[in-house]
């Protein structure tokens, strides 16, 4: 568990990473606050209110009220020089002092894989988000989001139902859930895996918390899997961050034109990302050597002999719509580089023979 000191040591006004890390290498926290003006004015030179910040101990009631809710609550803390500190997240270089853990999984197992995208998901990303994380079960990875709408809370459910554990990265203070649709799945998510976080409670939930939040699940991670993403957002923002961290990083490829696919096809096309159409992929990049079967991201399990016995374009135009759940005609053709007319046709006997749904304005889905 953290000490009074080291909860502190986090709260020191002007302190970042890169001064704390130098500091840690040379005085502990207590040894830091125990020191005498003299000292921390050759330590920090003029910088007058963080020497005064440490010599006035201004942030102890705040630490002894979080001590509290630490004791009170069974919360599990740890401080950067801890030997149960998250060995991945230690090795990089803003890695946040303190962290506190609610819940029973283990931070530092053999293969920890993020799965993170978009909050406003469509159908196709929710599709892939659960074939996905089915996948993970094979290569005995736990998996980590940010608890977030959209593909993180589909990640959390998908791993509790298939009892895998997972862990969810908060940017607030476990006191807390934020969104408060997610509370009973954060609770859920405690029996096996659990809530991470570097901040105290009491913490006002705004939108600069989240970027900060997004470098825990990088650092946490053998591997980020972005699964739908658009072109500006936190997903990306992970990913890149991963990519500093030299993480390994797949996205899931969505049709060219779709919002929430923008981003996914820029970390590929960029080469920031490895396209990811197998969990194999994953398998072969981390040398996970277990005979994982080949199982498509981009087919139905429960229909996957369907349309098989279709020959010719009927073939091709089923399973293409298969993949995508649903298109429209003009798309269809673009992507499958047929004439609308042939199209129209082949679409008409699919249609007939129930292979597909006609919908308003041209869209076809298949059944």
């Amino acid at each position: 568990m953290v000490s009074i000191y080291e909860l502190a040591f986090s709260k020191i006004y002007g302190v970042g990473f890169r001064v704390g890390n130098e500091i840690l290498k040379h005085l502990t926290p207590e040894e830091l606050f125990t020191s005498s003006r003299t000292s921390l004015e050759a330590l920090f030179g003029g910088r007058t209110r963080t020497i005064n910040d440490i010599l006035n101990k201004t942030m102890f009631a705040q630490c002894e009220r979080e001590l509290d809710f630490i004791i009170k609550n069974n919360v599990r803390s740890t401080f950067l020089t801890h030997e149960d500190y998250p060995t991945r997240l230690k090795n990089i270089p803003d890695a946040p002092f303190c962290l506190f853990v609610a819940g029973r999984g283990n931070l530092n197992a053999n293969r920890m894989v993020a799965v993170v995208g978009s909050r406003n998901n469509t159908e196709y990303g929710r599709q892939m988000t659960e074939t996905i994380v089915e996948e993970l079960q094979k290569l005995n990875a736990v998996v980590v989001s940010g608890l977030a709408y959209g593909i993180d809370a589909i990640s959390h459910r998908a791993a509790l139902n298939r009892n895998i554990p997972t862990f969810g990265v908060l940017g607030h203070g476990l006191d807390t859930i934020y969104p408060k649709d997610n509370w009973e799945l954060s609770q859920q998510m405690q029996e096996t895996g659990g809530l991470v976080t570097e901040c105290f409670t009491n913490t006002m939930i705004t939108r600069f918390n989240f970027p900060q939040r997004n470098r825990i699940i990088a650092g946490l991670c053998d591997v980020v899997v972005v699964v739908e993403a658009a072109k500006k957002g936190g997903a990306l923002l992970t990913a890149r961050l991963a990519n500093d961290y030299n993480r390994e990083v797949v996205a899931v490829p969505g049709r060219f034109g779709d919002e929430y696919s923008e981003g996914c096809n820029f970390l590929i096309e960029s080469n920031r990302a490895h396209i990811l159409s197998s969990v194999k992929t994953i398998a072969k990049l981390m040398d996970w050597n277990e005979r994982v079967t080949e199982v498509s991201l981009f087919t139905n399990e429960e229909n996957i002999s369907k349309g098989n016995e279709l020959r010719g374009p009927k073939h091709k135009i089923y399973k293409h719509l298969k993949i995508k759940g649903e298109m429209d005609i003009d798309s269809l053709s673009v992507e499958l580089s047929m004439g609308v007319n042939d199209l129209s046709a082949s679409l008409l006997e699919l249609e007939l023979e129930d292979y597909v749904m006609a919908k308003p304005g041209r869209v076809y889905k298949a059944l």
